[in-house]
């Protein structure tokens, strides 16, 4: 994902899971960003947490 806008559209339409405090919180970041209330590193790490709450594998790794 390269913005919170894009972020926010998976979260709401392709989530496995309409529900969890890491889920709200990450949807709730990504809108924080868009208003800039939230940093991306903040909205990153709630994104993170509702991966590993929803058991959605995941890697870290940047490189290509």
């Amino acid at each position: 994902m390269r913005s919170a806008k894009q972020a926010f559209d998976l979260l709401s339409a392709h989530w496995p899971v309409s529900d969890g405090k890491a889920y709200i919180a990450a949807l709730e970041a990504c809108e924080g960003v868009d208003d800039g209330h939230v940093s991306d590193e903040s909205a990153r790490a709630s994104i993170l947490l509702a991966l590993k709450e929803a058991e959605i594998p995941y890697s870290t790794d940047t490189e290509r």
